[in-house]
């Protein structure tokens, strides 16, 4: 089976060239290989604002799970690929192990003083790629319809926020845990500190203050277990439902 390598993220060219790329498969009976590349140096707010804005980036869109999602939806085969480093050389290095016959992405072809920097990644895959390289730069038009297509398909979960997440029932039950503890915790300190005589009282062949110590360290460390897998049920639970 033949493949089409497709370069990814969040802007609008990588949008439209998901369509191009969804379509070229599904009339060739292509595999599809979708590619998100983690560039390595990490960037700033102000950078990544500058950089969302040269090359049209949106940042409330996932663009690799739009292209699953269409493909998904238009019968194409499709696998997907993460790797981390310099993106051109991640996207070469990629055609190239996974043998693909063609290559298509989107060229976002930023102007100015980004352009100095950022580069055109489509530019120098074209030059070092050893196979066909499909660039989509799409025209306003287009670019509006790639982006309501994404919007309705893969916009990202927005964030919990700290109220949404102490209504749960999960947080509740963690208060209550560590308020347990924290009482515990403290009669162990007060009888450290006015009870003496009674912590050197022997217990188990040890004092009575070292019992204790292990005790708090055992409690916590069931309590911290027994809480993770409630809250993996629980989250798994909720996860199943909403997919119902």
């Amino acid at each position: 089976m033949s493949r089409i390598l497709l370069p990814t993220d969040s802007s609008v060219p990588a949008l439209a060239a998901t369509i191009k790329a969804v379509d070229l498969a599904k009339s060739s009976g292509a595999e599809l290989i979708i590619l998100s590349v983690i560039e390595q140096s990490a960037s700033m707010g102000g950078e990544i604002e500058a950089e969302n804005a040269a090359l049209k980036r949106c940042p409330g869109i996932d663009g690799v799970v739009f292209a699953r999602e269409l493909a998904k939806k238009r019968g194409v085969t499709a696998i997907e690929v993460e790797r981390e480093g310099a993106v051109t050389g991640e996207i070469l290095r990629t055609a190239a192990e996974k043998d693909v016959g063609i290559i298509v992405m989107g060229s976002s072809k930023p102007k100015g003083l980004s352009g100095l920097y950022l580069g055109d990644v489509a530019a120098s895959v074209n030059k070092g790629a050893k196979c066909v390289v499909i660039t989509v730069n799409p025209t306003p038009e287009e670019g509006k319809i790639a982006l309501e297509m994404a919007r309705t398909m893969a916009l990202r979960e927005n964030p919990k926020t700290v109220a949404s997440i102490t209504k749960t029932r999960q947080f509740r039950i963690g208060l209550y845990l560590f308020g347990a503890y924290a009482v515990f915790y403290g009669i162990f300190v007060l009888l450290g500190t006015y009870g003496r005589g009674l912590m050197k009282t022997h217990m188990l062949g040890m004092n009575l203050g070292i019992v204790l110590g292990f005790l708090i360290i055992i409690v916590a460390i069931v309590m911290a277990v027994w809480f993770n897998l409630y809250a993996t049920r629980a989250e798994t639970a909720k996860a199943k439902k909403e997919a119902k």
